[in-house]
């Protein structure tokens, strides 16, 4: 399977699947950014205690206050403080590897996760309880979610497999691939008004226009590196932008045309970007050298001191009412309440031993 790290992946990571995948990746990325580095070693750590895994989405929800972080191997975990402190949801996500997390802001109390070989799982009161929801569903690695708040309200789900949306609130999920060239997709945007846009693994990015039933391309000036993730100006939404292992690409035309802007990033290998919604053209991208911030819609990056040196950040969240800015990395959330002036790190309390752990 092609993976979109570089012509220097090991072998042996591509054969990695389950919930180890997307962590061997973002790994063999970073240590490609480092011409000081030749290989990667995954050691385990030295603690009796297993980690909570690399949190590789995170998902807010500001009324009422819940942030959620999907972990790589510890399941998923829940803070009703504002990122404080967490606690494990228990259930039939514990011990997978949730690679994504939705939330509907029309009904707050229903929660889509995804995971990365166990398919999508549903609850409707809050995120205690839940069950799975993949009828329809043929493909049960999912990579990105995104909710359309406008009517229908429909959810949209990226797979291994192509693109499949539900119109009753993720009970059940019809496949959309028409005009897609390959399965893989890697992530989701949705633009209230402005269609839906799609990226792959080495295809580029597509758009699916408002009612329309079949995706069209939309990489030009963008490159066929991998899109890990899209970004919209939060003022002005046909501003786009995308995230990937070329850099970041900004569209000021809804994915008509893409233009680079990496002024100021010490690395083009991105991880992640979000958008400040309180903030017009503030914008938060990861990289496998750190975390960068722009004020000025990505003319210009800064990198911002987390306090968390050598980390990379997998993802990154916004909960727009309190002003807190998130960011994901190894077994630890680091928050910002402050427009990313100071930081702190709050660790993912480890997941339950097990059986095998104490092998």
């Amino acid at each position: 399977m092609t993976n979109g790290v570089g012509p220097g992946t090991d072998a042996a990571a591509l054969a990695v699947t389950g919930p180890m995948r997307r962590v061997c990746l973002l790994l063999l990325a970073w240590a490609a950014a480092s011409p000081a580095i030749r290989s990667v070693a995954l050691e385990a750590p030295e603690t009796s205690q297993p980690s909570a895994g690399s949190v590789l989405a995170l998902a807010v929800l500001s009324s009422p206050s819940a942030v959620f972080a999907g972990t790589a191997a510890g399941g998923l975990y829940r803070s009703a403080d504002g990122g404080e402190s967490w606690v494990l949801v228990e259930g039939p996500l514990a011990g997978l590897s949730v690679s994504s997390v939705a939330l509907d802001p029309a009904e707050p109390s229903t929660i889509l996760a995804g995971t990365n070989g166990a398919g999508l799982f549903r609850s409707v009161d809050g995120g205690s309880k839940w069950v799975e929801s993949n009828a329809g569903l043929d493909n049960l690695f999912v990579e990105s979610l995104a909710v359309d708040p406008g009517p229908p309200r429909a959810v949209y789900a990226a797979t291994d497999g192509g693109v499949f949306r539900s119109e009753d609130g993720g009970k059940s999920w019809k496949t959309l691939r028409e005009g897609l060239p390959e399965p893989e997709i890697t992530a989701l945007l949705v633009v209230p008004g402005g269609g839906v846009f799609a990226g792959t693994r080495r295809s580029g990015a597509f758009r699916l226009e408002t009612g329309a039933a079949r995706w069209r391309g939309a990489s030009a000036g963008l490159g066929r590196g991998t899109i890990r993730g899209f970004a919209a100006h939060t003022a002005a939404p046909a501003t786009l932008y995308a995230a990937t292992e070329g850099g970041i690409f900004r569209s000021a035309n809804s994915s008509e045309s893409w233009s680079p802007a990496n002024s100021g990033l010490t690395s083009t290998s991105i991880l992640a970007i979000a958008a400040d919604p309180a903030a017009p053209g503030k914008l938060y991208a990861s990289t496998v050298t750190g975390l960068f911030r722009t004020g000025n819609g990505g003319t210009e990056w800064t990198a911002v001191e987390t306090g968390s040196a050598g980390s990379f950040f997998n993802t990154v969240a916004i909960d727009r009412a309190a002003g807190i800015v998130f960011a994901g990395a190894d077994g630890s959330v680091v928050k910002s309440a402050d427009g990313g002036k100071t930081w702190r790190t709050v660790k993912l309390p480890p997941p339950p031993a097990t059986a095998e752990d104490e092998e």
